[in-house]
């Protein structure tokens, strides 16, 4: 009966509901375009070298407030929620309003996340890559 008590309270202390494990600052590791890789963290090389500027802060607890850095150094304020069976994660009211987004950019979370890795593939094109659909594999810290 201990030894079952023990093993209840450990699998209890990893289970994190998936908004707090996500409540970080995260940036690209591996990033790809469609299907292309196009940038790895610390290569040499990389198609887009400007990927090292994306960046996805989660870490606001209290508002749940987001600052998502693009590519080209733009920063978008606004709010982030996750889907109740914890398969997408909503970006809203973003500002300045993202180019033909209407402030709302989801992903889908790509496997579960985890205190180090989040991987997320955008929902619909991004029109500051090309209208490519991208996989992002983000990293903390």
């Amino acid at each position: 009966m201990i030894v079952g008590m023990g093993l209840y309270g450990c699998g209890k202390s990893n289970s994190k509901p998936v908004s707090e494990v996500i409540r970080k600052v995260w940036t690209a590791n591996v990033v790809k375009e469609n299907t292309t890789t196009v940038y790895t963290k610390g290569a040499t090389g990389n198609i887009k070298d400007s990927y090292s500027f994306f960046k996805l802060d989660l870490s606001n607890a209290s508002q749940q407030t987001v600052r998502l850095t693009t590519i080209d150094q733009t920063t978008f304020v606004g709010n982030w929620t996750i889907s109740t069976d914890n398969s997408k994660l909503t970006l809203t009211n973003l500002q300045p309003v993202p180019t033909g987004t209407n402030g709302t950019i989801e992903f889908t979370f790509d496997g579960s996340p985890t205190e180090t890795q989040l991987n997320l593939t955008r929902t619909s094109p991004d029109a500051k890559t090309g209208n490519t659909t991208n996989v992002y594999q983000l990293v903390n810290p």
